[in-house]
């Protein structure tokens, strides 16, 4: 997909962080915008600042009922989506023994099943027009073990996945599918998280001045790579220890180890105290 000008877009999670940020550059590039979120006020406000080429639905991608829904509205409002960005998620930020059944059910509820429903519903259109394009906002944490939030970690390896496969399978078809996978990126996120570990939580809102991503580099990679056709964007620093992971994994293994513990997110932190959970259980 050579140029985005006049093309229906549709971004999920669009009411703040990488969402919104993806939206204003999309936007600025000519592109026609369905704006999805569970905060629904959040969406709207994204969708005024860009003005009337942009639409705005309230949606939780945990459900499939809503989710088979926006893909019906979407469509009956704005036509076909030619660019499908799969944003939304959430994360659950605790060891693996200290993950409840619920949370797992959570997160994978939201951040795997949500993609996987609505490019089922979206999907077909494209491939009876041979043209489109489906993104799946993945991160650093998909292509490298991160311990203290394995089920986060085991949602983004499988977006990871399934971009891959599925790439392969509409190649031929004339669709595209590229994955992102930042860093740590200053957004809100973490207010779309469930804790049940303090030290992270301190460090992912609290963390050092010079340390994280902007959203709107992330946004234009994104759009760039949508236009090139790039099946993968990693960005940030963190992204060294990915390629160190491929050169030499048992050295990888040790860093990781080493900085989990610095920080205090090490998957030994606290696996015997009682469970405590803090943070927002909404979406980001």
């Amino acid at each position: 997909m050579t140029s985005i000008k006049g093309r229906h877009v549709l971004i999920t999670g669009a009411a703040s962080g990488i969402g919104k940020a993806t939206a204003i550059e999309l936007a600025r590039r000519g592109a026609r915008l369905s704006l999805a979120d569970i905060d629904g006020a959040g969406a709207t406000a994204t969708a005024r600042a860009i003005g009337s080429e942009a639409r705005a639905y309230e949606v939780d991608m945990a459900s499939e009922a809503l989710v088979a829904e926006l893909a019906s509205r979407v469509s009956a409002d704005g036509g076909p989506v030619d660019v499908l960005v799969n944003n939304a998620g959430v994360s659950v930020m605790a060891p693996f023994l200290r993950t409840s059944v619920a949370d797992w059910e959570w997160v994978q509820a939201v951040n795997v099943w949500g993609p996987i429903r609505l490019t089922r519903a979206l999907l077909p259109a494209m491939l009876e027009r041979g043209a489109g394009h489906v993104v799946m906002v993945a991160s650093l944490a998909g292509l490298v073990g991160a311990p203290g939030m394995v089920a986060y970690g085991t949602t983004k390896f499988a977006l990871v996945g399934f971009a891959e496969a599925l790439r392969l399978e509409v190649a031929d078809a004339g669709i595209g599918v590229t994955v992102v996978c930042p860093g740590f990126v200053r957004t809100n996120f973490a207010k779309a998280s469930r804790y049940d570990n303090r030290d992270f939580r301190r460090f992912l809102d609290q963390p050092p001045s010079w340390y994280g991503l902007p959203a709107e580099l992330v946004a234009t990679r994104l759009a760039d790579a949508v236009a090139s056709g790039d099946p993968l964007v990693v960005l940030g620093p963190e992204k060294l220890g990915w390629w160190l992971k491929r050169l030499a994994p048992e050295v990888a293994f040790a860093v990781t180890r080493w900085a989990a513990r610095r920080a205090g997110i090490g998957a030994d932190s606290g696996f015997a105290s009682p469970a405590h959970k803090e943070g927002s259980h909404d979406h980001g």
